[in-house]
């Protein structure tokens, strides 16, 4: 993994560095805070243990930066420190500092820390990985639904279009009987035909209007009744 280490005394450096690489981490180091944010912008370090005290850009400064980024990736930042008491570690916790260690510190517990540190960035990454695995599938299944859903419209449309020309046919023609003289019972089947068959073109319309309508859409389905 990927360290930043800024701290403005030399021989921190030296000792954080080099547990850093033992434990088999590359390290890039910065004397002031404003070095070490530098490096940061351009390589984006997922862990950056910084000193709270360094002239120009203190730690919290540095952190807050930080921060301010609101990259999707977590930033583990430890905060080195030799100030202690409640209402430090809450400015820095309100800053963004993610763990505290306390100077003079044993290597065996900044171990510790950096080991508590990967684990966490290693959780970060691999539900980063599952969001993005499971925003493409819903991508694929919302592309799915979709070309379903088209399929469905062309259908309807395609099958309502079919279905209303032969039906005009029927009605034109009954129509033209109309013309004609029609004893009774003739008469009453001309009208049957007629009535039938304007029934049928309003359930061909009700169809297609179903078809192109979204299901917020289709509130009439429940106040329209068709009588047949």
């Amino acid at each position: 993994m990927n360290v930043l280490v800024a701290d403005d005394d030399g021989i921190t450096r030296l000792l954080l560095s080099s547990t850093l690489r033992k434990l088999g981490h590359d390290v890039r180091e910065a004397q002031t805070g404003l070095e070490g944010w530098e490096i940061w912008q351009e390589e984006r370090q997922p862990l950056v243990i910084s000193d709270w005290m360094m002239p120009g850009m203190d730690g919290l400064e540095f952190c807050r930066k930080i921060r301010a980024e609101h990259r999707p990736e977590l930033t583990y930042v430890i905060l080195l420190t030799a100030r202690a008491g409640k209402e430090n570690y809450l400015e820095a916790s309100e800053a963004g500092v993610d763990d505290f260690i306390v100077k003079p510190f044993e290597k065996e517990m900044f171990a510790a820390h950096i080991r508590v540190a990967t684990r966490i960035l290693g959780l970060d990454q691999n539900l980063r990985a599952a969001n993005a695995d499971l925003e493409l599938r819903v991508n694929e299944r919302t592309a799915e639904l979709r070309a379903a859903l088209k399929a469905k419209s062309d259908f309807f449309s395609q099958a309502s279009h079919e279905l209303r020309t032969p039906m005009n046919h029927v009605l034109g023609f009954a129509q033209l009987l109309e013309l004609d003289p029609l004893n009774e019972e003739q008469q009453e089947s001309v009208q049957q035909i007629l009535g039938s068959g304007r029934h049928l073109l309003t359930l061909i319309d009700r169809i297609l209007a179903v078809s192109q309508s979204s299901p917020e859409e289709l509130g009439f389905l429940e106040t329209q009744v068709i009588h047949s």
